[in-house]
């Protein structure tokens, strides 16, 4: 087989499962990206493979003129199909985006927690709202216990008590309750995650997650609840902080008479 022809099914079969798990399963959204980076390096391989390998001939059939623009040519197409891809990534990549650049919002210590926040699902990427995830770090030059941590809405008084990312003894990143982790080391970046939506009878460990404008019913004002071992936190949230999540679904807008 034409070494061209296994370069291009190789790039379209990587990009084709990079742009399907961000989509079908968004928990494996950095494995998405790693096969849509294989597939522009295949696909621009596959190019200068396929120059090299005619160039000699078009200098020698059409001349050195013709030459320079079927390679003006052939530059602008990659110039757009590696425009397409960044246009790609960027859709999907907003529901790991931070809506703002982090903010301390409480900074007496010992845990310092920021007003950013970063979303997986949501209106950006045409899915529903799997989880919030808030961003910390330990501030102090001491350990740390975290009590609990919970989200509780302004409009329902609903409660969700929120996770925490931790490395496991393989040193695997995992989602475990606040009372499953150890004390927090100085320096350390904290990470809490909120879940919405009901368990998935379908698919063991996921969540269904809530559309958007059942999360906006009860979600779009709730405030932040943090206890360590020497204080709580409490942080507001409203719907400025998810506009850049729900273009247009929130925040202050014209109406009609």
């Amino acid at each position: 087989m034409d070494w061209n022809l296994i370069g291009w099914l190789a790039a379209f079969a990587y990009g084709g499962v990079g742009v399907a798990l961000p989509i079908l399963f968004p928990e494996y959204r950095s494995s998405g990206y790693f096969f849509l980076s294989s597939a522009g390096l295949a696909g621009l391989l596959t190019v200068i493979g396929l120059v090299q390998r005619v160039g000699g001939a078009l200098r020698t059939r059409i001349g050195m003129g013709r030459t320079v623009l079927i390679g003006g040519l052939i530059g602008t197409w990659l110039f757009l199909t590696f425009s397409i891809g960044v246009a790609v990534w960027l859709l999907l990549q907003p529901s790991s985006m931070v809506s703002t650049q982090p903010t301390a919002a409480a900074q007496d210590g010992p845990l310092t927690w920021y007003t950013n926040l970063s979303m997986e699902g949501g209106p950006p990427i045409g899915r529903p709202v799997y989880s919030l995830t808030f961003l910390g770090q330990n501030t102090s030059q001491k350990e740390v216990a975290l009590k609990s941590a919970s989200i509780i809405s302004l409009k329902s008084g609903r409660k969700i008590d929120l996770e925490v990312i931790a490395q496991d003894n393989a040193g695997d990143d995992r989602i475990v309750p606040t009372d499953e982790i150890n004390l927090i080391p100085p320096g350390a970046p904290i990470k809490l995650i909120a879940k919405f939506g009901d368990p998935d009878p379908n698919a063991p460990g996921k969540i269904r997650g809530l559309e958007s404008k059942t999360f906006l019913e009860t979600w779009s004002q709730f405030h932040l609840s943090v206890k360590d071992d020497t204080r709580s936190y409490r942080l507001p949230f409203n719907e400025g902080s998810l506009m850049a999540f729900f273009p247009g679904m929130v925040g202050p807008h014209i109406t009609t008479k």
